[in-house]
């Protein structure tokens, strides 16, 4: 069939990939000129990371990552631990493979270069959709430089997705209140941390720290601080370090000493969700990832869903016939299969945003004691286990 996937970030790339590997015609979309330097840091769970090991990219992402030995939980003002979830011969021994950090352009990069690779893939940078024309006999997705007729499009083209509009009408995103400080530190300032994945709770806030890079290069950090709204046009931009710096007064000593190693830039981004969706589909034209539930950050799954997304996606378009009703019905078994578990993770992401951020009191003493319990490593073995490469389609 011929396919056009409309985004190529994590998800849409990810979806070329595995549709063109079952002898399908792609053309990804993309509005940018080029693939996107921004998103800084990922982290790629078992449930993702098998996806692309079946693709082919087991050795080239086992290059650009860096496995922890732990997670760890702190508590804001002294940097005392509050619990630990050890990865080393844990998280692969259960779950089959290695919990890892990425830089998202890495990432982005071996799929695009995988992508480029394949004869049956054409990947087109700073093309803008302006429609979904389904008024004649084909599918036309209508572009800035031309048209493409489609046996199916998808749209992956993020939370501020044009094609979402197509399947789901219009709706607004929903600002969560807090907004994310964006920043680096070079390797050589920080060579004497662990190689683990830190998370900072404090009242109102949090700050989340890993290696990513080629050699572990950078330590990234991401710094969710409250804002009661986004007067900005854009939901990111430039900041300061001393904005930075004061947000997070009174913080652990060894949280100011990071902040003095950061490397400008530092960027803000507002973060925003949508609410779940009825349906994900309308005939021949279906969304996935961002696109279809855009998350909160605060479950870390995100790009994994979207690598989910594309695996069920691949698998229900197998072998199915282009005639219109025939793709439909291969949708709609896409959107049951997956429809309860990515709206499941985002109602926890979304929760999240709460339990993180509790002021010091009973509340925060009953979740310290939950994180410090020797079950909190387990609390999401649910989320790791799955399997979206042989899961049972749900028609």
């Amino acid at each position: 069939m011929r396919v056009v996937v409309v985004g190529a970030g994590i998800g849409g790339m990810t979806a070329a990939l595995a549709l063109a590997r079952d002898g399908h015609d792609v053309w990804v979309l993309e509005r940018a000129p080029g693939v996107s330097p921004l998103g800084a840091g990922l982290q790629v769970s078992a449930n993702a990371r098998r996806v692309l090991a079946h693709l082919g990219l087991g050795e080239v992402f086992r290059a650009i990552a860096t496995e922890p030995s732990r997670i760890v939980v702190r508590r804001w003002e002294d940097d005392s631990m509050i619990g630990e979830a050890p990865l080393t011969g844990v998280h692969d021994a259960k779950f089959g493979h290695a919990f890892a950090n990425v830089s998202r352009n890495d990432l982005a990069g071996i799929l695009a270069d995988a992508a480029v690779a394949m004869p049956n893939i054409d990947v087109r940078f700073g093309v803008m959709v302006n429609a979904i024309d389904r008024s004649g006999e084909r599918t036309v997705v209508r572009c800035s430089d031309g048209a493409f007729e489609a046996d199916v499009v998808i749209g992956a083209d993020g939370i501020h997705s044009v094609v979402r509009s197509v399947v789901a009408g219009a709706d607004n995103p929903r600002f969560s209140g807090w907004a994310a400080f964006r920043a680096q530190v070079p390797r050589d300032r920080v060579g004497h941390l662990p190689v683990e994945t830190t998370n900072r709770v404090g009242p109102g806030a949090h700050v989340v720290s890993y290696f990513i890079g080629r050699n572990r290069s950078h330590l990234n950090l991401v710094f969710i601080a409250p804002e009661s709204e986004w007067k900005g046009e854009s939901w990111t931009e430039p900041t300061s370090l001393d904005s930075l710096r004061n947000a997070f007064v009174g913080w652990s000593p060894q949280l100011q000493e990071l902040i003095d190693a950061v490397e400008e830039p530092v960027y803000r981004w507002a973060l925003y969700d949508r609410e779940p969706l009825a349906t994900w589909c309308d005939g021949p034209v279906a969304l996935l990832g961002d696109a279809a539930h855009p998350m909160l950050p605060f479950m870390a799954q995100g790009a994994c869903q979207a690598i989910e997304d594309a695996a069920v996606l691949a698998r229900c378009l197998e072998g199915v016939d282009p005639e219109e009703r025939s793709v439909a019905r291969a949708l709609m078994t896409y959107e049951s299969t997956r429809m309860d578990r990515a709206t499941r993770i985002q109602g926890g992401s979304y929760f999240n945003r709460i339990v993180f951020h509790y002021p010091d009191g009973e509340e925060q003493v009953a979740r310290d004691a939950m994180f410090g319990a020797d079950g909190w490593s387990s609390a999401t073995d649910w989320v790791y286990e799955h399997d979206a490469l042989t899961t049972p389609l749900v028609s």
